[in-house]
Formats: C-alpha cells, sequence, structure tokens
C-alpha cells in the first residue's frame, strides 16, 4: 500500500508547499476503529480549504426507517415479524429473533459516565444508560397520534443523558424513558443529531442511512473549525470511487470513520481505506435543518468547494498518493504503484471540479 495523506505510519513532515498548494499536519489526536489516524490541513492561493484524512469505515446505522425494532407478543400490537438493520446474529441457529433483536438495541443504549457499558448495563435491567439513537419519552407526555410509547419494563432507559461528574442519578423504576414507536411500521424511531426534515415527527424528520451519505461528527472537529453540518468529499483509495457527503450524526469524542451506510457500502464496505476531505465552515451549522432530500442538495456544496481547487488538482492527486514522504525542496518521484492511485484521485477530483 502506497503512503497515503493520514497514515500514520509514515514519518511526519511539518510542511509541503507544492507551487500553490500547501499541506501541512493538524493538531489533535483522531483514530479510527483500529489505529491512530494524521489529520492535514491544505489549501492553495485560489480559496480551497480543507481538511485530510485516510482512515477505514465503520458502520453508522442510525436514522434508517428500519434501524431498531423489538417484536412484541402483546396482542394487537404492531411491532410484529419485524426485520431491524440492528440485529445480532440474525438467523444464526440457537439465537432466537427476540435476543437478535435486543442485542442489536443495546448499540442505542449509551454509556452512562461512570466507565460501564450502556449496552451491557441495558442487556443486564439495571436501567443505568440513556437512550442515544433513538426517541424516547416518559409515561404521561403527551406524544404525536403518530406514535406510541414502548413501556415494557425492560425497555426503561434510567438515565436521561450521560452523567458528568461520573455519578449518574437513576430515576426511580417507573419514572424513566421508553422508547418511540411508529404505529405505521411498528419499529422504533431512529434519531440522528442532523435533522433532514424538521417538520416532521417520524422518521423522515432524521438522516436516512441508507440514503443520505454522512459521516459522524467527532467533537475534536471543534477546535479546528469543522462543524455538524459541513461538508466533505469521501474517496476510496483502491478504486477512487467516490461521494459527497454531510457531517450528520454525532456522538464521538475524536473517532473518525464511522458513516452512514450509504458511504459505507458504496466505498467498500469498510474493507480498505477512504480519504476523506472535509470542508470547514461549509455548512449552516448544527441547528440547520438540511432539507426533506439532503442526498439530492449535498454534491451541490461539494462542487462549490472542490471548485476553489482550480489549477491545483493534479498537484492535489500526487499529494494523496505520496503524502507526507513529499519533499518540500524538490519534486517527490511517485512509484509505480502510487502513480496508479495518484491516477484514481485525480479522475476523482476532476469529476467534482469539472476537470479544473
Amino acid at each position: 500500500m502506497p503512503a497515503i495523506i493520514g497514515d500514520p505510519m509514515v514519518p511526519y513532515i511539518a510542511s509541503v508547499a507544492l507551487a500553490k498548494l500547501t499541506v501541512s499536519k493538524a493538531h489533535g489526536y483522531f483514530a479510527d476503529r483500529y489505529k491512530q489516524v494524521t489529520a492535514y490541513q491544505v489549501s492553495n492561493g485560489f480559496g480551497f480549504k480543507a481538511y485530510v484524512y485516510m482512515c477505514r469505515l465503520n458502520l453508522d446505522l442510525d436514522g434508517a426507517p428500519t434501524t431498531y425494532g423489538y417484536n412484541n407478543p402483546a396482542k394487537g400490537s404492531a411491532q410484529k415479524n419485524l426485520n431491524p438493520l440492528e440485529s445480532w446474529h440474525k438467523g444464526v441457529k440457537g439465537v432466537s429473533t427476540q435476543t437478535s433483536q435486543k442485542v442489536g438495541l443495546g448499540n442505542a443504549a449509551g454509556d452512562p459516565g461512570d466507565g460501564s457499558k450502556g449496552w451491557r448495563n441495558f442487556l443486564t435491567g439495571n436501567r443505568i444508560f440513556y437512550w442515544v439513537g433513538i426517541r424516547s419519552a416518559r409515561r404521561g407526555e403527551k406524544l404525536d397520534d403518530t406514535v406510541l410509547l414502548d413501556d415494557r419494563d425492560e425497555l426503561e432507559a434510567g438515565l436521561a443523558e450521560s452523567a458528568k461528574n461520573g455519578k449518574p442519578q437513576v430515576v426511580p423504576k417507573g419514572r424513566g424513558w421508553f422508547p418511540l414507536v411508529q404505529k405505521s411500521t411498528g419499529y422504533y424511531i431512529s434519531t440522528t443529531s442532523m435533522l433532514a426534515d424538521a417538520s416532521a415527527n417520524d422518521s423522515h424528520r432524521y438522516l436516512d442511512s441508507t440514503v443520505v451519505p454522512y459521516a459522524v461528527w467527532a467533537n475534536h472537529w471543534a477546535g479546528l473549525g469543522v462543524s455538524q453540518g459541513d461538508f466533505g468529499l469521501a474517496i476510496e483509495n483502491a478504486t477512487g470511487a467516490n461521494m459527497g457527503y454531510v457531517y450528520g450524526d454525532s456522538g464521538t469524542s475524536n473517532k473518525v470513520g464511522e458513516c452512514s451506510q450509504k458511504i459505507h457500502d458504496s466505498l467498500g464496505k469498510g474493507a480498505g481505506h477512504v480519504t476523506f476531505i472535509a470542508f470547514p465552515g461549509s455548512g449552516a451549522g448544527p441547528k440547520q435543518a438540511l432539507g426533506p432530500h439532503p442526498e439530492l442538495m449535498i454534491p451541490f456544496k461539494v462542487i462549490a468547494k472542490m471548485m476553489k481547487l482550480q489549477k491545483s488538482t493534479a498537484e492535489f492527486a500526487s499529494c494523496l498518493a505520496a503524502g507526507p514522504e513529499l519533499d518540500s525542496k524538490k519534486p517527490a518521484k511517485l512509484t509505480a504503484a502510487q502513480s496508479v492511485i495518484r491516477d484514481r484521485f485525480q479522475l476523482a477530483l476532476s469529476a467534482w471540479t469539472f476537470g479544473a
């Protein structure tokens, strides 16, 4: 594998000047699901500014209409014959449907802040967790007529959110939070931190992981000027496959590579490395809804930023292929393997700059 920007195995060079293109290491610590990831700031004389990092992908299913579900044996329940995306060992001999669905549901149990794991607390029934990625409410709250409360005892969360002091205060039994069910489908309402249609009350309110290419925003990005709702371009290193994306969900301090199913399945399903090019300040901020069809708007936002690459496209492609091995005093000579990678990157970049 040739060296790519963000590869922590390659020695760092503080700053690289490539004609009008400048690359420098960004401060801070990032990591994907395997190892540390280095982010680089890239800019040119035409107003192009981005952060670039290379990592492996991790699937985030939040926001899809059928992400979470848990069959309810009660007579007349809408929660029958569900097939949620989040299921554990579905169809494996010896694993019941109820067990498969409940373990999958544990992915929406937030860590309480005392060092224990929310999913484990949920499965053991101690209620020391909070619902994250699922809309929830308490008994007695006024609900929209399109939803209902699944207030089975085993689903009660004793916390509203993670404790900040390491000492979570669990509410008395029966006064906690229960998942909300979509009456029309029987599935829970899975949420993302960014909204699609703010006027909707059901799953259409959030970004559908199966449709919208979104990446999960890490809190650490705030110090670099990248916010929830900002846009970027993702390129699969091995093939050059690419797509625009938005930072549409949150919930991690410094992890990168977590992304929607739309990105995950389109760019290698996490099998190889993907290069992310993030544009700071390109969105309207985390409180602004993206619109009913964010997937249609994202490419236009990315093109507007990519066009500022101007004549730096070839230089940027070489930089991505050679990584920090580039020498600021003399042009780096790419290996044959790196040249192939460069050509893939250049084709991908050109598609978003109309060959500029």
